[in-house]
């Protein structure tokens, strides 16, 4: 423990009295250690801040698992109130207005949000890469090109899965796809008790089915369709901030930053016990669904030069098909958040 030395001055003003004989001020120097730790100096300088957080379930709630933990034990720095939902436009909603400050929502409703906002929109980290599959409970797809003329259902109207299928279609030549929506909710019930339907599902949706469904398969892997045309990563998830947030308050956000990164390290670490906290938080039924679930997920937390790099690349990808899916410009610098240097993430 590193014991801090304070230094305190007091000057005392000797008034001269008529039968003291005194005239000099004295300065009079005390000398004290406190076994108060660097860290517990901090906060009390700086309180315990509230901090609103939002994410989607599914993958990106499976990151948040242990920061929840944390936070339920009262061991967080940050004192979180977390948002999950199934919905995009509900959690792009809250954050345009201020109702929770930090986000993980796919790539490009970041960029969406950072064109409508005027720049108040920055990038922290990838938390999630991939993780889209087209899963059937028949057996009549075998490739891509066996869903023209198919009906498929998928749970993101207007996210970015329904803009990399649309790419994908086309540089394959399928044809008259008709694309039906549900919430995830729905799509859930729907394949759970469906003989014959098509979806595009993800981790764990995907092994939440098939511990009620065993005719429920994966036929396509999404991501690598989407490489195979464009030769970036599909970027499912990111962690967004208002900008003017993490300007205002660089501490809370460095400290949020190095918890979450330890929560989705540990969540890709350690599947086990990360496996019994979705259960315990209801993100996954059992955990041994959540177990199997996990490792699909494609948790990953990356910063710095790759993220500005991977996310360009995607985005630029995006709107080449379509300016619309990512708000019509691509972000600039600016759209990507650079921690003060003693706040940064300390990797493992």
């Amino acid at each position: 423990m590193k014991v801090l030395k304070l230094t305190f001055t007091l000057l005392l003003s000797i008034i001269t009295l008529s039968f003291s004989g005194c005239g000099d001020d004295e300065e009079i120097r005390v000398e004290f250690e406190t076994n108060k730790t660097e860290a517990e100096e901090e906060a009390e300088n700086f309180p315990t801040s509230n901090v609103y957080l939002g994410c989607l379930k599914g993958a990106a709630e499976i990151g948040f698992l242990n920061l929840m933990e944390l936070e339920e034990n009262e061991n967080a720095y940050n004192s979180y109130h977390f948002t999950v939902t199934d919905s995009i436009n509900e959690l792009a909603e809250k954050f345009s207005n201020n109702e929770i400050q930090i986000a993980a929502i796919p790539a490009n409703t970041a960029s969406v949000l950072y064109n409508k906002t005027n720049g108040n929109v920055q990038i922290a980290a990838i938390n999630s890469i991939g993780n889209i599959y087209i899963t059937e409970t028949g057996n009549t797809i075998k490739s891509i090109k066996d869903l023209s003329n198919k009906t498929i259902y998928i749970s993101d109207k207007e996210g970015v899965c329904e803009y990399i299928l649309n790419e994908i279609f086309k540089e394959n030549s399928v044809e008259n796809v008709t694309i039906e929506y549900k919430s995830p909710t729905e799509l859930i019930s729907f394949m759970t008790s469906k003989e014959a339907a098509i979806s595009v599902l993800y981790e764990p949706y995907i092994s939440t089915i098939s511990a009620e469904n065993p005719n429920l398969r994966t036929v396509i892997n999404v991501s690598k369709e989407w490489e195979n045309i464009s030769d970036t990563e599909v970027i499912s998830s990111c962690i967004a901030v208002q900008k003017e947030y993490a300007q205002k308050h660089p501490r809370v956000f460095g400290h949020f930053l190095q918890e979450y990164y330890d929560s989705i390290t540990k969540a890709a670490e350690n599947v086990p016990e990360t496996a019994k906290l979705a259960e315990k938080f209801k993100a996954v039924s059992k955990a041994s669904i959540a177990e199997k679930a996990i490792p699909n997920c494609s948790l990953v937390y990356t910063d710095g030069g790759e993220l500005d790099t991977a996310v360009t690349n995607f985005l630029t990808e995006l709107y080449n098909s379509n300016p619309d899916s990512i708000g019509g410009v691509i972000p600039g610098e600016d759209f990507f958040y650079t921690p003060k240097e003693k706040y940064a993430v300390k990797k493992k």
